[in-house]
């Protein structure tokens, strides 16, 4: 008895938690969407580059970072951020409209070549309508664009685009049939 009572006074607490988060989030960030919710654990330093659809969703220990001042994120409606991705819009990052990105993923948009010294290259990076990114996928900087209704499969490291109605996987990514 008193094991369910600990869980049920958990899950309020976690509740509550994310009901404060996104209420903060939703007066932080200047464009937020309605029916959005932002899970408590999200990390992002500047929210004032980032715009926030309708209905979205992003889930606990999510990161939105960026190396550049210049960067900017735009989340489009519906849009679903699992658990513990990371996502670096120093170069522009824009995910449309029902796309899902899957827990453990980590997408970049800037490069610093061979030198870890050096300043950031911002290359941009949009992930159209309907796409889905897989668990655990790493998309790399010379990817420029994710193609509407695509599939990267879980684990897959991106390293060039993605055509529209295809499913990509492997390390490095490639083409596996389309949809």
């Amino acid at each position: 008895m008193i094991f369910k009572s600990f869980k049920f006074f958990r899950s309020v607490v976690r509740r509550i938690r994310n009901v404060i988060s996104t209420t903060f989030y939703s007066i932080v960030i200047p464009s937020f969407g309605n029916g959005s919710k932002i899970f408590h654990g999200f990390y992002c330093p500047r929210a004032d580059k980032i715009q926030i659809g309708e209905n979205c969703l992003i889930d606990t220990n999510v990161s939105f970072v960026s190396e550049c001042p210049s960067g900017f994120l735009i989340l489009g409606n519906n849009v679903k951020i699992n658990t513990g991705v990371t996502l670096d819009y120093s170069g522009g990052l824009e995910i449309k409209d029902n796309v899902v990105v899957s827990r453990d993923s980590y997408i970049l948009t800037h490069s610093h070549g061979y030198d870890p010294h050096s300043k950031p290259v911002p290359k941009p990076l949009t992930i159209e309508s309907d796409s889905w990114v897989g668990a655990k996928v790493i998309v790399g900087e010379n990817v420029s664009s994710i193609g509407s209704n695509s599939v990267v499969a879980s684990g897959s490291v991106v390293t060039k685009n993605v055509d529209n109605n295809s499913i990509v996987g492997g390390n490095p990514a490639k083409f596996i049939k389309s949809i």
